[in-house]
């Protein structure tokens, strides 16, 4: 504990770094938290793509007074030099890191750029905490490591959940040595998970007093209902009098099985009353790839776009696409979990993957084993809109167990947890 100040006047302040989608939808829930039950001056700090400041969720930040929001390289170009060394590597942090480890004359610049830029950020606190995500880079343990220096608390929060029960996520992943790639986190003061299921990937590198089950931000109710009257509705006319169905996909990085699932979208594309967008992920390289191979294996698809078929890759959100279905399909997202609190159904098509999804561990009408159940599954909604989905027990479980952990007081939880980060 930091002996108390004598001076009458203690400067405070909070910090948070966001890089990308994962940590606005994740974070933005506790920051707004923090900025309305809180007058303690307030940056956050996006720290890659700048066209990220423009986010909705990111606007909506700046109603409140005690926030200033910046973009990292602003920062760096008011105080740094070289600029374009900035831009470079904040762009392609992670990338970077493994490139400079080779060169130490880079490493070196690097190092000098992060150390003028924390001395700004940091510089007349007496008392805070800086808050990240869950990733480790360079540029973060360093930025942690300036922190505690200067006898701030730091602390990292959610960009994400944990969408499968499975350990062996990656699609390399063969024995548990991946389970190690938590054990950088041990650089935080705190590390801050949603649920139970997410403390197992840090139990073995942390001590249990440094790690705070919360319950989940993004899917709390209270922000749930603010993201819904946010987010824009949206619409497509040659979906009208059709069930409406949205194929969320993951990333290659993940054990899908592509053939499989080419072949799933065909059978769904059977059923004429049938209106499909198959949203890419945001971070998917590959997405693009993807549409080729369907197309290729099943050339008649192209008769399908725009007329019962639509692609969708990072430009439409999907919050807005949830809120436009009658039916999610997923491979393992957890923005997903949106559409059970609002009681929509999710089939989670398990004979597409390597995984284990947490949806369908804890709710079995969602866990599709085979073609058949699939068939059958679809055949029985699209005749009935009206068809009770959910068993409320296991919903409840669901939403107990992974959501509101250990009550719906989700955000009210995180503001006092940051409150007690700092040191008086």
């Amino acid at each position: 504990m930091v002996a108390k100040k004598t001076s009458k006047h203690i400067s405070q302040k909070s910090i948070f770094f966001l890089r990308h989608n994962n940590d606005i939808d994740h974070m933005v829930p506790v920051i707004y938290k923090w900025l309305e039950t809180e007058k303690i001056p307030t940056g956050v700090i996006i720290t890659t793509k700048k066209n990220l400041l423009q986010d909705y969720r990111i606007n909506y930040l700046r109603q409140f007074k005690n926030v200033n929001i910046y973009h990292i390289n602003d920062l760096f170009k008011k105080y740094s030099k070289p600029y374009f060394f900035n831009i470079f590597y904040f762009k392609y942090d992670t990338e970077c890191d493994n490139f400079f480890e080779k060169i130490p004359f880079l490493r070196k610049i690097a190092d000098g750029i992060i150390k003028r830029i924390a001395e700004k950020i940091y510089k007349g606190i007496d008392e805070g905490f800086v808050a990240f995500d869950w990733i480790s880079t360079h540029f973060v343990n360093e930025m942690v490591k300036l922190a505690k220096e200067k006898e701030l608390t730091t602390i990292s929060l959610p960009h994400g959940d944990r969408p499968y029960v499975s350990h062996l996520e990656g699609i390399n992943f063969l024995n548990y040595d991946c389970l190690a790639s938590q054990e950088p986190s041990k650089i935080y003061d705190y590390v801050v998970v949603p649920n139970r299921l997410c403390f197992e990937r840090y139990e073995n590198y942390l001590e249990n007093n440094k790690i705070k089950i919360l319950g989940s931000p993004r899917y709390c109710d209270e922000w749930l209902n603010i993201i819904l009257k946010m987010i824009p509705t949206y619409k497509v006319d040659e979906s009208k009098d059709k069930y409406k169905i949205v194929f969320f996909l993951r990333n290659i990085d993940y054990p899908i099985f592509w053939d499989e699932v080419v072949r799933t979208i065909k059978l769904i594309l059977q059923f004429e009353k049938v209106y499909l967008i198959i949203k890419h992920h945001p971070r998917n390289s590959n997405a693009k790839r993807l549409t080729k191979k369907l197309i290729n294996i099943y050339p008649e698809v192209e008769k399908n776009i725009d007329v019962n078929l639509k692609f969708i890759y990072g430009n439409i959100n999907s919050v807005s696409l949830i809120k436009w279905a009658d039916l999610i399909i997923d491979i393992g997202t957890s923005v997903t979990w949106d559409a059970v609190k609002q009681n929509k159904p999710v089939l989670m098509p398990e004979y597409l993957y390597a995984n284990y999804s947490t949806i369908a561990h804890y709710i079995k009408k969602s866990e599709i084993k085979c073609r058949d159940q699939l068939f059958d599954m679809l055949e029985q909604l699209i005749r009935n809109k009206n068809y009770k989905f959910y068993n409320e027990a296991e919903k409840r479980k669901f939403i107990r167990e992974v959501i509101d952990v250990p009550d719906k007081y989700v955000l009210e939880r995180y503001v006092k947890f940051l409150k007690a980060c700092f040191k008086n």
